[in-house]
């Protein structure tokens, strides 16, 4: 039997009412025994979107957020349960700084604000995506434990800030933009040396985003985070 390439409104919507009523941990069971393994990731979505009060699911093209640059890719969320394995493999010490290229709608940005971090950082072009991320950042503030700061900018010229720790790519763009991106991550070690993470959240190793990043000598594998559906994110660390 062929895999459904989505999950049904009404369904979904009955999904989330019954994790409303009996709690994420009243339906866990009844999700594993009885929704097929490739409808877990919208079903908590779903549960995610509710719990904190905001709207995040969009897939949105590179030309609709004004870039003609083909080195940009289309811009879609990183499911809620592989961001949680993901940071779940980060060592994060409660005064890590969080950097997201291609913030988009602000969803990694409000789901990394409930773990112990001393700031959230979004750097994203669009500036009604920006917005946007703004309104939910303001909907789910009673779940957020850190700042969250939102910056309008093009990656390739945002200037890293220098207690940044952790950075996080959802496959956002390739070639020169990401080179140009490394370049300044590694000019913000040489101003204030210390020990960093690069989350690559490209799904293959094929990916040209993550051939790149390989290629990067001052970086080294940390941890290989495996996924549902068979993907996977790699997370990379310098020598600090």
């Amino acid at each position: 039997m062929s895999r459904p390439q989505k999950l049904f409104p009404d369904r979904l919507q009955w999904y989330a009412r019954k994790i409303r009523e009996k709690g994420p941990r009243g339906v866990y069971r009844h999700l594993i025994l009885r929704i097929p393994p490739w409808e877990h990731e919208l079903v908590i979505d779903k549960y995610c979107e509710w719990k904190f009060g905001i709207s995040t699911a969009a897939e949105i093209t590179a030309a609709e957020l004004g870039h003609t640059d083909p080195d940009w890719h289309d811009y879609a969320p990183s499911y809620y349960l592989s961001l949680r394995r993901i940071l779940a493999a980060l060592p994060l010490a409660g005064e890590d700084v969080f950097v997201d290229f291609g913030s988009g709608l602000g969803r990694c940005l409000v789901y990394g604000a409930t773990y112990p971090m001393r700031r959230v950082i979004g750097v994203e072009y669009s500036s009604v995506l920006n917005e946007a991320a703004r309104d939910n950042i303001a909907r789910a503030a009673s779940h957020i434990k850190c700042e969250i700061e939102v910056v309008r900018a093009d990656a390739a010229q945002y200037r890293i800030p220098d207690d940044a720790t952790i950075f996080y790519f959802g496959n956002p763009f390739k070639g020169s933009v990401l080179a140009a991106v490394l370049e300044n991550i590694r000019a913000s070690l040489g101003r204030a040396p210390r020990r960093i993470y690069l989350v690559s959240h490209s799904h293959e190793e094929h990916y040209p985003f993550e051939q790149q990043v390989r290629r990067c000598p001052w970086l080294g594998l940390y941890r290989e985070v495996k996924l549902h559906r068979g993907y996977r994110a790699w997370i990379y660390t310098n020598d600090g």
